[in-house]
């Protein structure tokens, strides 16, 4: 008897007690798993705007210059505002991440007041040229004498891992004479390659009346160039 018992397989008791089991381990285990991804992410993001930092400061070890200018003329500078993670003719507004209120001109991430004119990341550190300028950068073939463009310093430029253009606010470089922006405006903002988090939205100052020192919110961000006193 006991035998046609155990052939007789599981009762319907037991595979809603196994059933209640795995929900309750489910959702207990559902937000560490979520914690895990997203720190990942973060880690991620932080690794892919150290890169495009360190690209931008190779740039500039080359050049002598900061990339803020969009048709390389070293007379001319002052055009460029921010470098755009994506192909230029891709570079805009509803491709860029916005800003929250809290943050004073964070929608200059995405464009419009401080945030002026954007350039393309690649075309300054792999294509070195744009739509109207080839190459963009003077190049050299003996850098260690003469500075020129030496890249590509950078194999690709990524996306973040949500899916967002890294944005860099090159227009408070020290020194790169970006028209509006005074020594005083520069020293104290900090540059910065930065994503907007899992959020989509970026929360970090990006003003000229508003010192720029740290990213807020759940924005990720390698920083170029600190904040100087």
């Amino acid at each position: 008897m006991n035998r046609r018992r155990a052939e007789s397989g599981f009762t319907l008791i037991e595979i809603l007690v196994a059933v209640a089991i795995l929900a309750i381990a489910s959702a207990a285990l559902t937000p560490m798993v979520l914690k895990y991804i997203n720190d990942g992410r973060r880690a991620r993001s932080l690794s892919d705007a150290q890169t495009l930092g360190q690209a931008l400061l190779a740039f500039q070890l080359d050049t002598g210059r900061w990339p803020v200018s969009d048709d390389g003329n070293i007379n001319d500078a002052g055009e460029i505002s921010r470098l755009v993670g994506l192909p230029f003719a891709s570079i805009a507004p509803a491709a860029i991440p916005s800003g929250v209120a809290t943050a004073p001109g964070a929608v200059n991430w995405r464009g419009g007041g401080n945030g002026g004119t954007a350039a393309a990341l690649e075309d300054i550190l792999i294509r070195n040229r744009n739509a109207t300028a080839n190459p963009l950068y003077a190049a050299s073939l003996n850098p260690a004498a003469i500075p020129g463009w030496n890249g590509p310093y950078i194999k690709e430029v990524p996306v973040d891992p949500w899916g967002n253009p890294y944005v860099v606010n090159v227009r408070y470089l020290d020194g790169a004479t970006v028209t509006g922006v005074t020594t005083a405006i520069e020293q104290s903002h900090a540059v910065v390659v930065i994503s907007a988090g899992a959020n989509s939205l970026f929360e970090t100052s990006f003003q000229d009346a508003t010192a720029l020192t740290v990213a807020g919110g759940d924005d990720v961000a390698w920083t170029v160039e600190g904040q100087r006193p």
